[in-house]
């Protein structure tokens, strides 16, 4: 077995280990033994669908990458996604401001790695009002087609920037 099929299926192994632990919430050796087997058999077989690139996918097993996701996630993103909902809330109940619905083609800037593609894709649609609906690469560059309940401009650029917020420039700032 090659070592770059090793290493796909060692990053695919790991997270889904631990949604394991998170899911049994159990440190009985035979829980940890039956996850350990579980998700090895899960890894082998769907490591390809998952990891593209395993030297790529290693690099975020480094302690300050992980340590820079897990304060993006709980940081900036549950900031973003708390402003989102207070929106979509004043939307709701109080009709204001009225929805318009648009489909926005978003620049995507400085982002070329395929998981933070996938990343600023998953928290732009986890967000209310936006679904993700497809990227596509423009030369060296990305964009997102976005479906935007609440369209406030019809400008891609200044719609980009509204809809993503920072959660750009941090996703960026992890993949480098």
């Amino acid at each position: 077995m090659r070592l770059s099929r090793l290493k796909a299926i060692f990053v695919t192994f790991i997270p889904c280990y631990v949604f394991w632990l998170l899911l049994t919430l159990s440190l009985a050796p035979k829980e940890l033994l039956s996850g350990v087997v579980v998700c090895l058999i899960t890894a082998w077989f769907s490591s390809g669908f998952f990891v593209r690139d395993a030297s790529e996918a290693t690099k975020m097993l480094r302690p300050t990458r992980i340590a820079m996701l897990l304060f993006y996630f709980f940081f900036i993103f549950m900031g973003e996604l708390f402003k989102a909902n207070i929106g979509m809330a004043k939307t709701v109940l109080l009709g204001t401001p009225p929805l318009r619905q648009s489909i926005v083609k978003v620049p995507v800037r400085g982002i070329t790695n395929y998981y933070a593609l996938a990343v600023l894709a998953d928290c732009i649609t986890l967000t209310p009002g936006t679904i993700t609906m497809d990227v596509i690469k423009e030369g060296d560059d990305y964009s997102m087609y976005v479906q935007w309940l609440v369209a406030e401009t019809d400008d891609n650029e200044k719609a980009g920037e509204m809809i993503k917020g920072r959660m750009e420039r941090w996703i960026g700032r992890i993949w480098k």
